[in-house]
């Protein structure tokens, strides 16, 4: 596992390209947080991963700190 003990943040990751790149990051033995603004896509996709979902505006800096406070927690 090429990302084991690594950790990602993919924005985008409700769908498409995203969640293409969250599944791989998954499959390479990383730990994912997705987000996105497609909160209920953006959940069920984390849940089908078994990665992590956080509501996440990537124009707005405060969701931006928000996702990447959570994230070191």
């Amino acid at each position: 596992m090429k990302l084991k003990d690594r950790v990602a943040i993919v924005t985008g990751a409700a769908r498409g390209i995203g969640l293409a790149i969250a599944e791989r990051y998954v499959a390479e033995g990383a730990k994912v947080v997705m987000a996105d603004i497609l909160d209920d896509a953006g959940k069920v996709e984390a849940k089908r991963l078994g990665a992590t979902y956080h509501h996440c505006d990537v124009s707005k800096s405060a969701d931006i700190k928000a996702l990447v406070a959570s994230t070191l927690k």
